[in-house]
């Protein structure tokens, strides 16, 4: 595998960082750990600063391409703790398990783990926005992404010694033979991460450049503890306390009945709602650099230093406060947290509530299923830079057990036209499958065919077929089709578009080419739609049709103010017409004091000029007839306009 080589922090050229944000956030020198699941002290601010510094760093090489993100094999060593039971008897568990475990991490951090899928099509998009996050933070649905991490793990096949390992990646080892106490035996939490660290780890640890040592064993169900893990170290760090890892601490440890996938393993041990291995996905995080989603600082308090995380107010009873329990539903406490983020010294605001999702949360395991690129960049800083992970995957100590590649996805059986679809890609495999997406007709994807999400775009009605082939050395294809549906063509009756009504008219319009229409304004439903004329007016019918395809049209209707039969221009103008309604001929009487020129119009019903004639009125009464022999019987309309500006119209009835 390429190495990025290892630059020292201190042979650096200055970097800056916001260190006082740092200390005013990470304040807690000596971490005790928390009361909740998860038994990880919280890094103290000189770790940060350095972290920062290297992830500063990372991010640089990075946009000037010196450095990119690499595929970590790291070999899995697996030490169970058990009091001689056989084999598959609790807390001894059965190998299929164990290996269980080994799958879910390689598909949490691949990006693809279990529910994945049921990520909400809008999530965190306006906080994303708000905070100007990055593009490549997001998806092509302009969400917050789930993130491929590129890092795999691997059940180590061979010992220190170079043995190979009966049963890859596993120790088993009874306490009683070694004279321990039963892990189960401690009544606090101190209590039994003590005697973990003091006693159980360094008589089992396996050299920690080369495995991540994983220990599993019984608890006393009355501490409520899961798991916990130490932070990596760094070089030129001194006086860590011990939520760091050493030559014989460094890993992470397991309730045993929270370690492996019911899932992948039905006939196992397992504990309520943490059935499904994300207690090790969680500690694992931590041990590759990651904090807890909502800051180990409270209610909306201190940030896990990841910009595309937001603020978290959680649901916690209990401190830790600011986590979140159970299994909730998006959105979960929107707008409720606004913080000043020390990552970035910006406000972040969650507008759309906790990402109680994250693996560094504390949900049940099924409503938990990602990581984001921030802490991707974390996890990559990590594995380049610190010396008990740098090393990992380079002693040919195990190869990636590889699962099929299984190709899945999410379609509905049919969409209306004009709308895009996003498929829920829920393919797996080990290592993490590659995208090849495809389409019959001339359907295209967004942002290309390669990537895990994508937008489909149709060109018309029709029936598609959408293919989705998935390859990690061997390759699934699945398909499903996809029926695009017509919308309804709506016309509206009555009057045209910038047709004229007389103010206070009571106005009539009809509906055609749906099964059911609503009108705007006033959310009429009906067919018909009627209102009284006082201003300009854009009606809009929306009409739905049998297969619930839903279109719409507008009608915009201007407004004049028409005259009856004897209304005045103004004092020295006058004119009257009669009959009304007229059969074959309208007589037109006008009388002004003073001589001046007028235009008569005529106007059907859409505005549209029927007839125009220029008219010398007198001081005495200027009388004039027009024939409306050819006009179809109907409304239509006179319009008398003087010189000076003014205009009057009338309504006249064709019979």
């Amino acid at each position: 595998m390429k190495k990025i080589v290892f630059l020292s922090l201190f042979a650096l050229p200055f970097l800056f960082f916001n260190t006082k944000a740092i200390a005013q956030i990470a304040n807690q020198s000596d971490p005790m750990p928390e009361q909740g699941p998860c038994a990880t002290g919280v890094p103290d601010e000189q770790w940060e600063i350095v972290f920062s510094k290297l992830i500063e760093q990372f991010k640089e090489q990075a946009s000037t391409n010196k450095s990119q993100n690499q595929l970590y094999t790291i070999p899995v060593i697996i030490h169970v703790i058990h009091g001689g039971q056989a084999v598959g008897t609790y807390p001894n568990l059965a190998q299929a398990q164990l290996n269980s475990q080994i799958r879910v991490l390689n598909e949490d951090f691949g990006g693809i783990g279990y529910n994945a899928g049921n990520y909400p099509l809008t999530a965190f998009k306006s906080y994303a926005d708000s905070q100007n996050i990055l593009s490549n933070n997001l998806d092509v649905l302009g969400r917050v992404q789930i993130a491929n991490c590129q890092v795999q793990f691997c059940l180590a096949t061979k010992d220190t010694l170079g043995n190979n390992l009966a049963e890859p990646g596993i120790e088993r080892i009874n306490y009683i033979n070694k004279g321990w106490s039963n892990p189960a035996s401690f009544a606090t939490i101190n209590s039994f991460t003590g005697y973990m660290n003091g006693t159980i780890k360094p008589q089992s640890i396996w050299n920690v450049t080369k495995y991540l040592n994983i220990w599993v064993s019984d608890v006393n169900g009355q501490l409520g503890l899961l798991g916990y893990a130490t932070f990596p170290a760094f070089s030129g760090l001194s006086g860590l306390t011990s939520s760091f890892g050493t030559p014989t601490t460094d890993g992470i440890w397991c309730y045993s009945r929270a370690f492996g996938s019911q899932g992948y393993f039905p006939s196992g041990s397992y504990s309520g709602t943490n059935n499904r291995g994300r207690t090790s996905t969680h500690e694992v995080g931590h041990w590759l650099g990651l904090r807890h989603v909502w800051g180990d600082n409270g209610q909306c308090g201190a940030t896990d230093y990841c910009v595309d995380t937001p603020p978290q107010k959680g649901n916690a009873a209990n401190a830790p406060a600011g986590c979140n329990y159970g299994a909730l539903a998006y959105p979960s406490q929107p707008n409720t947290c606004t913080r000043p983020d020390g990552y970035n010294n910006s406000s972040a605001k969650n507008y759309n509530g906790d990402m109680f999702m994250n693996f560094m949360d504390y949900v049940n395991d099924v409503a938990k299923y990602m990581f984001t690129t921030d802490q991707g960049t974390r996890i990559q800083t990590t594995m380049l830079n610190s010396p008990y992970r740098s090393a990992l995957g380079t002693h040919n100590l195990c190869s990636i057990g590889s699962i099929a590649a299984q190709s899945q996805f999410n379609l509905p059986v049919s969409v209306c036209e004009s709308v895009t679809v996003s498929p829920v890609n829920t393919s797996y495999g080990t290592p993490v499958p590659t995208y090849t997406w495809s389409a019959s007709g001339n359907a295209s994807f967004s942002p290309n065919a390669n990537t895990n999400v994508v937008i489909i775009n149709f060109p018309s009605v029709g029936i598609y077929t959408i293919n989705l082939a998935a390859g990690n050395g061997t390759t699934s294809i699945s398909s499903k089709t996809i029926e695009v549906k017509a919308s309804p063509s709506i016309t509206i009756t009555g009057f045209g578009q910038g047709s004229f009504v007389c103010m206070n008219d009571d106005v009539t319009l009809l509906a055609n080419g749906a099964s059911s229409y609503t009108w705007q304004p006033g959310s009429i439903i009906g067919i018909s739609y009627n209102y009284i004329a006082t201003s300009e007016q854009t009606i809009t019918c929306t009409g739905v049709n049998s297969d619930n395809c839903s279109s719409t049209n507008n009608l915009t209707l201007s407004v004049s103010e028409c005259v009856g039969l004897k209304n005045e221009f103004q004092n020295d103008f006058s004119f009257s017409i009669s009959p009304n309604p007229v059969i074959n001929e309208l007589r037109v009487n006008l009388f002004t004091q003073n001589n001046s020129n007028s235009v008569i119009e005529i106007l059907d019903i859409t505005g549209k000029q029927l007839l125009r004639k220029a008219v010398e009125v007198s001081s005495n009464k200027t009388e004039l007839f027009i024939d409306l022999h050819a006009y179809q019987s109907g409304l239509y309309f006179l319009r008398v306009s003087s010189e000076n500006g003014a205009s009057k119209t009338v309504k006249i009835l064709k019979e």
